[in-house]
């Protein structure tokens, strides 16, 4: 028999989370008119027939942050999720609608498509419409598993409505490696953030000062050029985490662990995101690297593709003997950074390894000629472009991964999630 669709609520403290549950569930004394978060912990209800749905504590908690969202994290551990529905509340301005759901739309971007929706409550209390609103958010962001929760809108609708785009359950595992991703833990301390933002900003600087700096460059070492670049930058991240560290004595241990690696991953995550623009366009240089035809031997039936060379006779399975002289050398470069002005030099060249002489590759030796050879179809693999990624950045300095790993445990080791009457107090979690 399969499961019915497992819903998790989460958002900011206020929004009507636990009033959502009151109105699916039928049940009283879940939610507050209070100004500082109520729910402290997670718990799962099930609406009969339809649902199963976990209220969670609010994200962005003023006191206890890091247990709000491990509450959060093992409600979306608990079982496969078919959605995580971002509960907002309805503004007078769409626009703080729009910035309160992209702030956790963007730290969710990893999760499958999807499993991310929104639900937009309190909507007796604004005059805009929702239709205004959807289409400022599939406009803005591409999501359109959205619902609506007013004063007077009955649990069994709403039950139906978020039935309705609930989509296949998936297996989201939430643990020490990705929890800095997808949940802000930081305070808001004001000497820290001035630290950690000036980091950010002159990491932008430093992309547009090499963008300019880039162009007293021949076309061929511009290519050299941003390969060395984004692996200076990746380095540059590592020192920016120990500035801030160092700035703001931070030991990573403690009582104040959690709320140091949070401000730590919440700058590496913001400095992670520039790297990847120039990652992406190191990609881009990456021209004739692709297998634009393939042709096959008419004698020994082995497919060839033709990287260099012209299309004249030779044989089949003759190497080259010497490298296009373009390719022959990578030129090699120095960085210097003083928060204000990038300063790149050319040091040198890495030679290529040589092609060894008399070495004789597969083939059949028969003689061919490129434009007489019969055409095979490229796999379309073969024109599939390799994702740029960032995950190799950590996001909290290694030296503070074990205290890390250690204190993210030790708090998920203290919650249960509850369950509320007539759930089966077991965990299922395959599909």
């Amino acid at each position: 028999m399969a499961l019915p669709p497992y819903v998790v609520l989460f958002g900011d403290v206020g929004t009507g989370k636990s009033t959502l549950v009151e109105k699916l569930t039928g049940a009283e004394g879940h939610s507050s008119d209070g100004s500082v978060s109520v729910t402290a912990t997670s718990e799962v209800f099930t609406i009969p027939g339809k649902l199963v749905i976990c209220d969670t504590p609010g994200s962005n908690a003023m006191a206890n942050k890091f247990m709000h969202n491990i509450w959060i994290a093992e409600a979306m551990n608990f079982r496969p999720v078919s959605l995580v529905l971002n509960t907002v509340k309805a503004d007078t301005r769409i626009d703080n609608v729009i910035e309160t759901i992209r702030k956790y739309a963007e730290c969710f971007m990893d999760l499958p498509p999807d499993s991310f929706g929104v639900c937009v409550t309190h909507m007796d209390q604004v005059s805009w419409t929702k239709t205004d609103l959807m289409q400022h958010i599939q406009n803005e962001l591409g999501i359109d598993a959205v619902v609506f929760s007013a004063l007077d809108t009955r649990g069994e609708k709403l039950a139906d409505n978020i039935l309705e785009v609930c989509k296949r359950p998936h297996n989201i595992t939430v643990d020490s490696e990705n929890f800095l991703k997808l949940f802000k833990i930081n305070d808001n301390n004001l000497k820290i953030l001035r630290s950690t933002r000036k980091e950010v900003a002159d990491f932008e600087t430093l992309k547009q000062c090499f963008y300019k700096e880039r162009r007293g460059y021949s076309q061929q070492e511009q290519t050299d050029l941003i390969f060395e670049f984004q692996a200076w930058m990746s380095q540059e991240i590592i020192e920016a985490q120990k500035r801030v560290s160092n700035e703001n004595c931070f030991t990573y241990c403690g009582k104040e662990m959690a709320n140091e690696a949070g401000h730590i991953a919440n700058m590496t995550n913001q400095l992670r995101a520039i790297l990847f623009d120039v990652r992406t366009e190191t990609l881009n240089c990456q021209t004739n690297h692709g297998v634009s035809s393939l042709r096959r031997c008419p004698h020994c039936g082995l497919v060839w593709a033709k990287i260099e060379g012209c299309d004249g006779n030779t044989t089949c399975g003759n190497l080259m003997g010497n490298r296009d002289s373009r390719y022959g050398a990578l030129s090699t470069f120095s960085f210097t950074w003083n928060r204000k002005k990038l300063v790149t030099r050319r040091i040198g060249s890495k030679r290529l390894q040589p092609i060894k002489p008399n070495v004789r590759g597969v083939g059949c030796g028969g003689s061919i000629t490129w434009n007489a050879m019969a055409p095979v179809q490229v796999p379309a693999e073969f024109y599939e472009t390799p994702c740029v990624s960032v995950e190799d950045i950590t996001l909290i300095p290694k030296a503070a991964k074990r205290t890390w790993n250690d204190a993210f445990n030790d708090a998920k080791s203290r919650i249960e999630i509850k369950f509320s009457s007539g759930f089966p107090a077991k965990r299922p979690k395959s599909t």
